[in-house]
């Protein structure tokens, strides 16, 4: 702690100028100046930015659509660094010319802005050319307010690039960059097949045809059968007769939910949803076939996947287009890989006090799929995740709970890939855990309240009057 600097005038020396006196004393300058010290002879190539200069002739790439502003940045020797910016076409040919224009500079690295996916092709063009890219978050990177422009943007990425001021974001290889938009298809599709069916549902609750109720999977084996009859407007006792042994009890309860008949509009459109469910189903199971393909040689991966509770083939294969198989050299540690997945919880420390904070950005997708097998992990009993969501949604509430059940997912699967070994529950029980860490706070607080007393051979007493009128 710094001792505070008094507000009047006191006798002694000055901290910064020793020779001086203060409190009415005249001053005694020194006979001769000190020297002025020299930089040494590996400082003098940072003097114009007083940072380590990681690349010396660096470049800053300001994306768009349409057009791509290059500044390049050259550092030589102890002068000022020289500054070259033009704009290039965004089409084929301009990133031919953007490549060999860089080369022709000798830039040996190029840093952008990570621009929703208009990155990926200069991307592309420049790592062809030989040329070290880094793509860098936009947060990371931001200007100031009033002062952007695209000129002005791709100088600061050039000077950012130059000093090695920001970490790279992470780029999965060229197969895995071409895997990526096929897995979140493969979502994509899923997504739109679940409102098909909740717009289904709709149709035949609005006519009173509960079937939703009644079955718990509407568009099962004989929930689709149902639907299919109900849309072909077949009679109510040929829709019972088609269903198979597995809803026998339930025979009684599926007729009194099939006794109001639809309209003609509401066949209409339960057929036209139906059809369109029908479809999708048949483009999934071909987004689904062209992923295992890709995702061939990663079988062993898989399969190490599928040990973690939770986790089935689809939600491995969609981790696995997302991070890659080598996440130990991706990331270097399962915190770091949790962060980047979004799992992690934020941090807001200020004068030492914690607030509040919603958890870090990261990976939407990954999130989403991490976040999906956590909820199945949960509800898995016999394994460590079940008990820890318990443990923590008494106090955090289930949706923190799920978040914290998949930052454990995460770190345990960054584990198993890179120590190619599979899952292996530690069976720890953490609800055994919070109790014994517990148990003496909870006990005071009830003595303090006289529900529980001593007797006097030592053993506790549980008063049942007072926890009543508690």
């Amino acid at each position: 702690m710094y001792p505070a600097r008094p507000f009047g005038r006191s006798r002694g020396r000055t901290a910064s100028c020793p020779h001086l006196l203060v409190g009415g004393a005249s001053p005694v300058r020194p006979a001769t100046p000190p020297p002025r010290p020299q930089p040494k002879e590996e400082s003098r190539h940072m003097m114009n930015d007083e940072l380590h200069v990681v690349h010396a002739r660096a470049a800053g790439l300001d994306v768009h659509k349409m057009e791509v502003t290059a500044t390049v940045r050259l550092c030589e020797g102890a002068g000022l660094p020289r500054f070259e910016t033009r704009r290039f076409d965004a089409l084929g040919p301009g990133l031919a010319e953007l490549s060999g224009w860089l080369v022709g500079h000798g830039v040996e690295a190029a840093a952008m802005e990570s621009t929703g996916v208009y990155w990926e092709a200069p991307w592309n063009a420049l790592s062809a050319a030989g040329i070290e890219v880094q793509l860098l978050h936009a947060w990371h990177v931001k200007q100031l307010r009033g002062r952007k422009t695209d000129i002005g943007d791709s100088r600061w990425l050039a000077r950012v690039c130059q000093l090695g001021l920001c970490q790279p974001s992470f780029v999965p290889p060229a197969r895995f960059r071409e895997l990526r938009p096929l897995a979140r298809h493969r979502r994509s599709l899923a997504q739109q097949r679940r409102r098909t069916r909740n717009r289904a549902q709709k149709v035949i609750d609005r006519a009173g045809a509960r079937v939703g109720g009644v079955l718990s999977d509407a568009f099962g084996m004989n929930g689709r059968r149902i639907l299919d009859g109900l849309a072909a407007g077949v009679a109510e006792e040929e829709i019972l007769a088609s269903l198979s042994h597995h809803v026998n009890g339930k025979r009684a309860r599926i007729g009194e939910a099939l006794s109001l008949p639809l309209n003609d509009t509401d066949r209409h459109l339960l057929a036209d949803l139906l059809d369109e469910d029908d479809r999708l189903d048949e483009r999934i199971r071909k987004t689904d076939r062209l992923v295992a393909e890709a995702l061939e040689p990663e079988g062993r991966q898989i399969e190490l996947l599928m040990t973690v509770p939770g986790v089935d083939r689809v939600s491995a294969r969609a981790i696995l287009a997302e991070t890659g198989p080598d996440v130990a050299r991706a990331f270097g540690s399962p915190t770091r890989f949790a962060s980047w997945a979004g799992v992690s919880p934020g941090n807001d420390e200020s004068a030492g006090r914690r607030r509040r904070a919603p958890a870090r950005a990261g990976s939407r997708t990954l999130r989403a799929v991490l976040v999906e097998c956590a909820n199945g992990a949960a509800r898995t009993r016999d394994c460590q995740f079940h008990s820890y969501a318990r443990a923590l949604k008494v106090r955090r509430g289930y949706g923190r709970a799920i978040l914290a059940v998949a930052n454990k997912l995460a770190r345990a699967i960054f584990a198993m890939l890179r120590d190619d070994r599979p899952y292996q529950d530690p069976e720890t029980d953490y609800e055994a855990l919070v109790v014994r860490r517990n148990a003496p706070r909870w006990i005071r607080q009830l003595r303090q309240f006289e529900i529980v007393k001593t007797r006097e051979d030592g053993s506790l007493h549980l008063d049942w009057d007072a926890l009543d009128s508690a």
